[in-house]
């Protein structure tokens, strides 16, 4: 069994490596269908954000509340005994994953860190973050990564096509 942590700033491609790294595992192609199967699972913060409607309504005010959420729905689907769980959150710092390498020891994953690829341009990735991340934002997390000895870099950019 694995957790897959996805890294990186806001605008990289996260979710859509997620989506590549489940539908790869699944023999599925991406479709838009929710990305949860018998087997796997995918979860980032961002989801508890998302109303009945798909609208994302972010609230700085329920971040912690949010990445607690996060947190639990990872365990469950540890505690389900998915074989590939992939959280996509940016996890700048290293603190931000230590809950999540908690949880793969007392449930026995193996580990994976993956860094999305650059360019790491504040100006660029505003343009392409989906939730509106203010520009000051994107630069704190672009200037504020703390890198993994752990760390692969995503190399398969046909998923960005």
């Amino acid at each position: 069994m694995k957790l897959i942590l996805l890294r990186g700033p806001s605008g990289t491609g996260k979710s859509t490596i997620a989506a590549a790294l489940i539908y790869q595992a699944a023999g599925k192609h991406a479709n838009g269908d929710k990305l949860c199967t018998m087997e796997f699972a995918f979860h980032e913060t961002d989801q508890f954000f998302v109303d009945e409607k798909g609208v994302y309504h972010f609230a700085v005010s329920k971040l912690k509340v949010a990445h607690e959420w996060n947190q639990l729905q990872v365990e469950r689907s540890m505690q389900q005994g998915k074989e590939l769980v992939v959280v996509a959150n940016t996890f700048i710092s290293h603190w931000e994953m230590e809950r999540y390498l908690e949880l793969a020891e007392e449930y026995h994953y193996e580990v994976e860190l993956i860094r999305t690829p650059g360019p790491w341009d504040p100006a660029i990735l505003h343009t392409r973050n989906k939730h509106s991340v203010p520009m000051d934002v994107l630069k704190r997390q672009v200037n504020g990564y703390q890198p993994h000895e752990n760390d692969t870099v995503w190399s398969d950019m046909s998923v960005f096509k």
